[in-house]
């Protein structure tokens, strides 16, 4: 008896795990589609798009009807088909964009609580179980006669964010955005820094200056608006009323302070800052009183830089939207263990204390170079799990908008599963999207992927992942010269690897520009022994052709694969090779001030180096923090000693343009000559003419050319504002010079 107990026992596990273990193999003669004749357009797309997919994955072709057959298996479309069952109650009980995948005796549903619901849980189901992605740029992985089996399955999900945006160029494509569950801003009629385009200095400034911040006893067009003004405040709600009457069916409406400082220090605005324990409490005191007139939109305003923190004696009403900014945070680590990020994370929990009404606006890019390496991956899901933890329930995630960035088509599609599901098992992910995008290639690329972001984190502790850095920044951390040579190599392998498949060599040649662009740049403004832009030919500087054809080929590359832009101030490739060869022509030049004498008659900013960068062979590139020299609120006055008379004719230098950081070119230059020190002599005076007035940052090249005469000592100097001019959003603060390397002939 015991013995047929056991044999019982036994024989029902095995039953039960051959239940457990069903699978349904998916073909054109066991299962049809089944739609409702009245679905929405939603689940019409919906069912296309998996009668579209499947015969490439079964290799047979699936008849879509309106109603089951009573023979054969269905895989039903819609929550209407589930109303008889009780899985529609768990259905209806999920937020907006819930949907579920169940199944029963091989019939399969696929339905959301609302109709986009449907369609992403017919995407989920090719991606998820079929092993289908949408890359983004067009480029889709659709696997084909594998054929395709469906264990049972009771799969109900919403999303952990109510709206989700990673902002990359797939961001506004439906072909994008619908299979990997993310939304555009179709709902935002104005998108911040509306301040400028709601209250127009040009149009209001010279009749009511009053409007317009007040800044060191001076009102100013080019910075914020004077928030104590209740005209303003008519004016501001008149105009956003106008703007909502062109596009009313827009539910967010930016009213928002400009991208700088400048705040207004009138006594007014100054009383609201210390009545609401913050600048920020007059900006929400602002978007209040709008919002009351609006009681149907959303009046979104920035929690920004100066008005990061949250006020304390005021709270946001309820359609007062709070776009809370992490622009100034270190990308090493993880904003909830970074001790550098503990004021970031304060104020997350001070505004997520006052409303739920809250847009995180994170940053997952570098900036200043989309194509620098930038191993920021480690932080991203811990990130959008501390905004999770504090009820955050939109994000926008600012990548590289319509550009390529480093590893961007992996980290848009990695940021748009967080969004749904902050708890995604990330290193399968990885894997699984990396074999499917590169193909052959995915070890290496894996390999490396993995091996850049281990270097970062070696150092992570101390060091700072800036989202404004240059690859020069880092060769002394992950972009070492002998790591980027291990990169390299990598790059070189995985090229072999995928030559006979050109989508996935596309793919390669894509990303591996960031190693090339970093390779290049290292090598230009570092010039180490191991990785340098230039060689010695009988003692005389030339131009590593290495280097020169590394350059060609990252541009040729970007070419190749659509890399148009290299920052978001759409600098080309073709402009950095121009500039990056203009640097290296100066470089060659034998140059009668290299390791002279060369003394600043004028104080200068320390935190910019010394005398030293203007001759050390060393050139200034795309941003001031290295081999530049600055000069704030200061002439540059220069005196070279070549310690005896010198046949002079020419002298060239770049000075460097960024507006936004009230960096100009200097008004006028004068070269003087002197044989004793003492007693100059002008050889040359130019003004210089000022360039249009836009906000990207570039070194300007300047040859100053004169009647050749010799002389001991040169004395230049470059004439500066002083201060920022009336229409500069700096106006009456202290302006800056830089300028690199000094070359004379």
């Amino acid at each position: 008896m015991k013995k047929l107990l056991v044999i019982i026992f036994l024989a029902v596990i095995v039953t039960s795990a051959q239940a457990q273990q069903q699978s349904y193999p998916i073909s054109s003669s066991e299962y049809t589609i089944v739609v409702s004749p009245q679905a929405d357009a939603n689940t019409l797309l919906a069912a296309r798009e998996l009668q579209k997919h499947l015969p490439t994955i079964t290799g047979s072709v699936m008849q879509s009807i309106n109603e089951p057959y009573t023979e054969g298996k269905s895989m039903f479309i819609g929550k209407e088909w589930l109303r008889a069952k009780p899985q529609f109650q768990q259905l209806q009980e999920l937020n907006n964009d819930g949907y579920c995948i169940f199944s029963e005796g091989g019939d399969f549903y696929l339905a959301g609580k609302n109709p986009i619901g449907d369609v992403y849980a017919v995407y989920a189901l090719l991606q998820d179980y079929a092993g289908c992605f949408w890359f983004g740029n067009d480029e889709t992985f659709i696997p084909e006669n594998t054929g395709l089996s469906l264990p049972e399955i009771n799969h109900f999900t919403q999303p952990d964010f109510a709206f989700r945006h990673p902002h990359f160029p797939d961001k506004n494509k439906p072909e994008y955005y619908l299979p990997n569950r993310i939304q555009p801003m179709d709902d935002w009629g104005m998108f911040v820094h509306t301040f400028h385009k709601l209250v127009p200095p040009d149009d209001y400034f010279e009749q009511h200056p009053e409007y317009y911040s007040l800044v060191n006893g001076k009102r100013i067009r080019d910075g914020q608006l004077c928030l104590s003004n209740p005209q303003l405040i008519q004016l501001l709600t008149e105009n956003l009323g106008k703007e909502i009457a062109q596009k009313p069916e827009c539910k967010y409406w930016s009213v928002s302070q400009n991208d700088c400082i400048n705040y207004c220090e009138c006594e007014h605005c100054q009383a609201l800052y210390d009545k609401f324990g913050s600048v920020s409490g007059a900006y929400v005191d602002m978007a209040n009183q709008i919002a009351r007139q609006f009681p149907d939109k959303h009046i979104s305003t920035l929690a920004y830089q100066f008005t990061r923190s949250a006020p304390k004696a005021i709270v946001p009403e309820s359609n007062v939207n709070i776009m809370f900014c992490s622009i100034e945070c270190n990308r090493s680590q993880p904003l909830e263990t970074d001790p550098r990020s503990r004021d970031f994370v304060k104020d997350l929990q001070d505004w997520s204390s006052l409303t739920r009404n809250i847009i995180m606006w994170d940053y997952v890019v570098q900036f200043k170079t989309f194509t620098c390496p930038f191993p920021n991956f480690s932080v991203l899901q811990p990130n959008i799990q501390l905004f999770h933890k504090h009820g955050i329930p939109m994000m926008f995630q600012q990548g590289s908008g319509n550009s390529w960035s480093d590893f961007s088509p992996y980290k848009q599609s990695l940021i748009s599963r967080l969004l749904w599901d902050v708890n995604l098992d990330e290193p399968a992910y990885r894997q699984r999207f990396f074999d499917a995008y590169y193909g052959d290639a995915a070890p290496i690329m894996l390999k490396y992927f993995n091996q850049v972001q281990l270097e970062m984190e070696k150092q992570a502790d101390t060091r700072y992942l800036d989202i404004y850095g240059y690859p020069v920044l880092y060769a002394d951390w992950f972009l070492k010269p002998e790591l980027l040579k291990q990169y390299k190599s990598m790059m070189d392998e995985a090229e072999v690897l995928v030559a006979d498949d050109p989508v996935r060599l596309k793919r390669v040649l894509r990303q591996r520009s960031s190693i090339d662009f970093a390779y290049v740049d290292v090598a230009l403004n570092l010039n180490d022994p191991q990785l340098s832009f230039y060689v010695l030919n009988d003692g005389r500087r030339e131009i590593n052709p290495e280097m020169a054809a590394h350059l060609d080929r990252f541009v040729k590359n970007c070419e190749i694969t659509n890399i148009k832009s290299i920052d978001e101030n759409n600098y080309s490739p073709e402009q950095y090779r121009a500039q990056a060869l203009n640097i290296a022509a100066m470089a060659i030049k034998p140059n009668k001030a290299a390791e002279r004498k060369i003394t600043s008659l004028t104080p200068y900013n320390p935190a910019y180096g010394g005398e030293k960068v203007l001759t050390d062979g060393l050139f200034g590139g795309q941003h001031f923090r290295l081999n530049w020299l600055g000069y704030q609120g200061n002439d540059m006055v220069l005196l070279i000693d070549f310690e005896q008379p010198e046949q002079l004719s020419k002298v060239e230098t770049n000075f460097f343009l960024d507006l936004v950081s009230w960096i100009f070119l200097p008004l006028e230059v004068k070269i003087e000559a002197s044989d004793d020190g003492k007693i100059f002599r002008e050889e040359h005076s130019e003004k210089i003419t000022e360039l249009p007035r836009n906000f990207g940052q570039k070194p300007v090249h300047f040859s100053f050319e004169f009647p050749q005469t010799s002389a001991r000592y040169l004395k230049i100097t470059a004439l500066s504002h002083k201060t920022c001019p009336d229409w500069h959003r700096g106006a009456g603060q202290p302006a800056w010079i830089f300028v690199d390397e000094v070359v004379v002939e």
